[in-house]
């Protein structure tokens, strides 16, 4: 090793990057603020001091690394006046703690390992510096604003607009003093400028790097992608723990089932014309099918849909559940499968779902698994279920700890959506479906947005709640096609989710479902505009089309944000690196990095949006 000190610019602005609140510098990576993760890699790789040139919320920046647990390294602060004036100006305020070779790291960047121990141990270049190149440039994220190199190995020009180049430069050098003088002669306000005099003297070497072992975070998007290439590489070392072996190859192999087509019918007076909807296939016309309900809708639907069945000779067996969420348990389910064993079932029976979102979701669940799956049909009877629950192949039932957390996939064979049942629906139920609808408006199809933007009439009038709920059926359908599990596009489905869900949960379900769906979009809203990912607009028109539905804005005073992110947890999508979002970058339409749309989110970004999204002490959130 031959350089034990080091040089770290963190004065600049980096307006794209800066948070409310958090400079560019102490935005968290992985786990760590970005300048604290560096210092901590330069003190492995055996670096004892540091000097840290501050300009733009330099004191809290200073504040942040004074007494760090665990690091020894000793920090210098130099407060520049005239941080300003470029990133050159910045490196040259650093000048009187530097005599000798010193590493030279940008404290905006993520090295792996490798490259600080590259540079560290490297021998210095005489009145020179060297600097680490990536010559694989097809794989550098945001290639357009990276510096290039000509002559990557003996670099003879730098800049960010070259013609011709054939290396970038990644932003970790070894130094000498020679770089403070060459920045003085070139006069220049960029660090390339000093960089180019020597290069041109020929005293710059370069040396190669590995592709994908750096990034310079500079925008939203490249903190995304460093924050992925991070939880690859996590992944990947656990694979690289001990050895043992290739895996025992397959002896055979088999493939089972073929992809189920679901039919959807949207047409008004089905659920009083049941034989005509066509819910019990040909096939199954002699075998037992079962009648999923609760208490209300079978007071109100029960008889008008099971007893034209029955005249048409169908064996239709009724079961009643409560009502509501709370009866969407694994308790309930067991007692249903019981009941429906101990009647009689054939491997062509039909279970069918007649109610809201938990009746469908239960029924779907006792499909899927009664027999090892039997037929099954939804009908539903709310907004929320015509526009989302019975728009589905996942079925389940809440855990102790969340929702949904045990379920299945599971395709129905039909789904029949009769808006003249939503006549009989109380008025708060209309807005807590429509939240679903304002989802696909926000995070998939700014048409829809606009037109619910623009609707001034009765939310209850059928001609308006036919067309919102067939568009949004239709998206729904296009992109559960492309995207079946919800990993890239079908992300959209998750929008409002992630947060909506423990809301929901831990609001003991006096949150209905939209509501707190509501509410996980206003933090969603709120979180990718914290990352940068979208303007004021997106957490400005998803609070009003909210308020205009009478839906809650608000995360509920009662509902702490520790507990929220312990929810968290449990979503699936979770993993162990953390939780990802599906979040908006314009109005209708998802971000995407790297194709991937599930956008990893730290939790201090999480708290962050949840807190600015709490009610006003005082003052009670719309419908919460």
């Amino acid at each position: 090793m031959t350089a034990r000190h080091a040089l770290i610019p963190a004065a600049g602005r980096g307006a794209r990057l800066d948070r409310p609140g958090t400079p560019k510098p102490l935005v968290d990576l992985g786990g760590d603020p970005l300048i604290l993760r560096l210092l901590r890699q330069l003190e492995r790789a055996g670096i004892e001091r540091a000097t840290i040139v501050l300009g733009y919320a330099g004191d809290q920046i200073e504040r942040a690394l004074t007494h760090v647990p665990g690091l020894k390294m000793h920090l210098d602060f130099v407060h520049h006046p005239g941080w300003e004036a470029g990133l050159a100006s910045s490196v040259l305020a650093g000048r009187a703690h530097h005599d000798k070779p010193f590493v030279l790291a940008m404290a905006d960047h993520l090295f792996d390992d490798k490259l600080i121990d590259l540079i560290s141990s490297a021998r210095p270049l005489s009145d020179g510096v060297i600097a680490l190149v990536d010559t694989h440039t097809a794989s550098v994220f945001d290639l357009d604003d990276a510096v290039k190199v000509r002559g990557a190995l003996a670099p003879t020009d730098l800049g960010r607009h070259l013609p011709t180049y054939d290396a970038v430069d990644c932003g970790l050098l070894l130094a000498t003093p020679a770089l403070f003088d060459a920045l003085v002669k070139s006069g220049g306000e960029d660090l390339t400028d000093g960089l180019n005099r020597l290069a041109r003297a020929g005293k710059m070497r370069g040396l190669r790097v590995e592709p994908e072992t750096w990034d310079d975070i500079d925008t939203p998007a490249a903190l995304v992608h460093a924050e992925l290439r991070l939880r690859r590489a996590r992944r990947a070392s656990v694979l690289a723990g001990p050895a043992t072996g290739p895996a025992v190859p397959a002896t055979h192999t088999f493939t089972t089932g073929a992809p189920r087509e679901t039919e959807v019918v949207v047409k008004r007076g089905l659920v009083r014309n049941p034989v005509n909807a066509g819910v019990i296939p040909a096939e199954s016309a002699s075998s037992p099918v079962f009648v999923l309900t609760d208490e209300t809708v079978n007071g109100l639907y029960g008889d008008a849909f099971i007893e034209p069945l029955r005249a048409a000779g169908y064996d239709v067996h009724r079961l009643v559940m409560a009502d509501g969420e709370e009866s969407k348990t694994l308790a309930s389910y067991t007692h249903l499968a019981e009941r429906i064993l101990g009647k009689g079932i054939d491997e062509r029976s039909v279970l069918i779902s007649l109610g809201g979102g938990a009746v469908c979701n239960v029924c779907g669940l006792l499909a899927s698994t009664l027999y090892r799956g039997v037929g099954l049909v939804h009908v539903p009877t709310t907004v929320m279920a015509q526009c989302d629950a019975a728009i589905s192949h996942k079925q389940g039932v809440n855990g102790n700890r969340g929702k949904n957390l045990i379920g299945a996939y599971y395709a129905p064979l039909r789904i029949v959506v009769d808006v003249d049942v939503l006549a009989t629906l109380p008025d708060p139920a209309v807005p807590d479906g429509l939240a679903e609808v304002i989802k696909h408006g926000i995070a998939q199809d700014a048409e829809l947005l606009n037109r619910l933007l623009e609707h001034r009439g009765d939310i209850r009038d059928p001609a308006f709640l036919e067309s919102v709920i067939r568009r949004n059926i239709e998206l729904k359908c296009r992109v559960m096609a492309i995207d079946p599990q919800e990993h890239h596009e079908g992300m959209v489905l998750q929008y409002g989710h992630t947060v909506g869900h423990p809301v929901e949960y831990l609001s003991g379900y006096r949150l209905s479902h939209g509501q707190a769906v509501a509410v996980g979009m206003m933090v969603a809203g709120r979180v990718a505009r914290l990352l940068g990912a979208c303007d004021d607009r997106v957490v400005a028109v998803t609070e009003r089309v909210l308020q205009q539905y009478g839906l809650p804005t608000r995360v509920p005073d009662g509902i702490r944000t520790p507990d929220i992110l312990e929810g968290l947890r449990f979503n699936k999508r979770y993993l162990t690196e953390g939780t990802r979002m599906a979040l908006v970058k314009a109005p209708g339409e998802l971000w995407s990095v790297d194709g991937e749309h599930a956008i990893p989110v730290s939790e201090a970004v999480i708290a962050a949006a949840v807190d600015a999204s709490r009610e006003v002490p005082g003052r009670q959130a719309v419908n919460a």
